[in-house]
């Protein structure tokens, strides 16, 4: 059984990243889901890890670097990937400036995890209307997902 908890493990650079999980977050507490953001770079992993365990969902949320997820990311998805928690569902919220092959290599780096992956938010630059559209369609969707689960009491 999983608890009806999101996990976000996020890294902003600019700000984009961060704006976009703060979004979700509230989307998904409107839903009454448990939702814990972990700020990769304050993060104590041992309380990452930690929250993994029981979790349904994780999303991972970085910005592209060098055209590939964050270095923080990196680590947090390798995490994930080595612990194989119970989680039913993985998506990602990316943020880049050009060219990316970070939503391929999150996706790469998950492969231990028998979850189904929630279709991602991509967004190119600061997030813009149809971006944070496209955040309410990614938080129905794990709602519903959620709801479709059940949970211990």
């Amino acid at each position: 059984e999983v608890k009806n908890e999101v996990i976000i493990p996020f890294v902003s650079m600019h700000g984009s990243t961060r704006k976009m999980v703060d979004f979700l977050v509230d989307l998904l507490l409107r839903e009454d889901i448990t939702v814990k953001p972990f700020n990769l770079s304050r993060t104590d992993l041992g309380e990452l890890a930690t929250s993994l365990v029981d979790a349904a969902t994780v999303i991972i949320a970085t910005p592209a670097v060098l055209a590939g997820p964050h270095p923080m990311a990196v680590y947090a998805a390798y995490l994930v990937n080595a612990l194989r928690p119970k989680l039913k569902f993985a998506s990602a919220i990316i943020s880049y400036g050009w060219g990316s092959k970070t939503l391929e290599g999150i996706k790469g780096m998950l492969g231990n995890l028998k979850v189904e992956f929630l279709e991602p938010v991509v967004v190119r630059g600061y997030p813009k209307e149809e971006d944070f559209k496209s955040l309410e369609r990614l938080a129905g969707e794990i709602a519903e997902k959620h709801r479709g689960l059940t949970f211990p009491r």
